[in-house]
């Protein structure tokens, strides 16, 4: 059975359910130049880490993707965490440097294969009772406190939006298969996509959405109201004259 299996796989180049869809294991010992340059002075040779910076032993491919694709690392001063952005290594270096640390201490959350082709309505639902809270009702991104913001979902790519899910990076708490499945984690990134695609997610013109920079529109907006209304009041007039 099993060399069936083998054989048809070799036939029709299906690879397993379980392959992911980048990062492949041929990746892993190109990663470890990559790795020694960029990751090694705070991570260690060893993936143990040190004092600036957590052990990488056993984290998952997700995590490390997530957070060197998202531009987070490497970072330019390791105790000083940088916010999300474009990434700062091309794709084929980011796997190169995800299989690597894969393959040295495997373990964690694999990277998930996730395709925006799910049920956007469900997602929607999905996405209200678990997301809307902190990345704001357009998914536009908010405050959460102190100086610390849920980022914009409006140009995350669907995989690192599931990796972010199945992660918890920062304050975000980290879903698992039990609290959100695989189909879940399709739903609710078809929803983002599809709101992406018809309505380019219209929000505020802040570097964030949320109750902090809508209340300072807020204040702003009954500032310029009281002006116009005493410039324009009767007394304001009589006293000019």
């Amino acid at each position: 059975m099993m060399f069936a299996l083998l054989l048809a796989v070799a036939i029709t180049g299906v690879p397993p359910p379980q392959a992911s869809a980048h990062a492949p294991a041929s990746d892993a010992a190109a990663g470890r130049t990559p790795y020694l340059q960029r990751c090694a002075a705070c991570h260690g040779v060893d993936l143990h880490g040190g004092p600036n910076a957590p052990s990488l032993v056993g984290v998952g491919a997700a995590r490390v993707d997530f957070w060197v694709s998202t531009g987070r690392m490497p970072a330019a001063v390791p105790w000083i965490e940088a916010g999300h952005h474009t990434s700062q290594l091309p794709q084929s270096e980011i796997d190169a440097i995800v299989a690597y640390v894969a393959s040295v201490s495997p373990g964690g959350p694999p990277i998930p294969s996730v395709v925006a082709n799910g049920d956007a309505n469900r997602g929607r639902i999905l996405f209200q009772e678990n997301c809307m809270h902190c990345h704001g009702v357009n998914a536009e991104g908010a405050s959460i406190g102190g100086r610390s913001w849920a980022p914009p979902l409006d140009r995350a790519p669907v995989t690192q939006i599931a990796e972010a899910i199945r992660t918890g990076p920062d304050e975000m708490p980290m879903f698992g298969e039990q609290q959100l499945g695989q189909r879940d984690l399709t739903d609710i990134v078809t929803y983002l996509s599809n709101r992406r695609a018809a309505a380019h997610f219209t929000g505020l013109p802040f570097h964030s959405g949320g109750p902090v920079p809508e209340g300072l529109l807020g204040w702003i907006a009954a500032g310029v109201l009281a002006l116009a209304a005493y410039a324009f009041s009767p007394g304001s007039r009589k006293g000019k004259q």
